[in-house]
């Protein structure tokens, strides 16, 4: 993954110490929590100074940031098979494995705080959420309707913040750490199919 921070003048940055930093930062979340550590705590965890991190990132909700999220990789999203059920049952599956990794469900609620105080941070989980996430769920959406199965009114948005927020609150809020994911995925896909099923045309009745 690609941390975002200050240009650093001088010596080139140590590749070394920012995966260091990575890993302790993660590490201290899965331990610790995202309220309870801290730069200090990182850099000790990491071996390296304050300064070090600070040149890298601007706050703690920016190393957490990165930490927890990055950038996805491209295969981080599952593939299109062609049939929309299985497809979106894979995305909803993908969707609350995510959450429910012990790094994400750390970081999730501290970074929603932060945001809130800084645009930057803001925009950064938006471009996360809302430009790479959305696009391939767009993309999902529009292979359903072109297989037939899928009403082309389809409110795709509100389909989107339906599935998202939905294996969000199981995970963060519910905190369901001993469902079965695939009972999970199997309820919340019967529901949300059934909602955007579109309609079979109804033939003619013969005079």
């Amino acid at each position: 993954m690609t941390a975002e921070g200050a240009a650093v003048r001088g010596r080139p940055r140590d590749p070394r110490a920012d995966r260091g930093i990575m890993a302790a930062t993660r590490k201290l979340l899965a331990t610790d929590g995202y309220d309870q550590m801290s730069i200090e705590s990182i850099a000790k965890e990491a071996g390296v100074s304050r300064p070090t991190i600070y040149r890298r990132w601007p706050s703690k909700a920016h190393v957490v940031f990165d930490a927890a999220f990055g950038q996805p990789d491209d295969d981080e999203f599952p593939g299109n098979t062609g049939d929309f059920d299985t497809d979106l049952r894979a995305f909803v599956h993908g969707a609350l494995t995510f959450w429910r990794d012990p790094v994400v469900e750390a970081a999730a609620l501290g970074i929603l705080a932060e945001r809130r105080r800084d645009p930057e941070l803001h925009i950064r989980t938006q471009q996360l959420l809302d430009e790479r996430t959305v696009a391939h769920f767009r993309t999902l959406v529009s292979s359903g309707i072109e297989q037939g199965v899928v009403d082309r009114h389809v409110d795709v948005d509100a389909f989107y913040q339906l599935v998202i927020g939905t294996t969000f609150y199981q995970s963060q809020v519910l905190a369901a750490a001993e469902s079965d994911v695939e009972q999970l995925v199997e309820r919340l896909c019967s529901l949300v199919i059934h909602g955007v099923r579109a309609a079979p045309k109804q033939k003619k009745e013969k005079r």
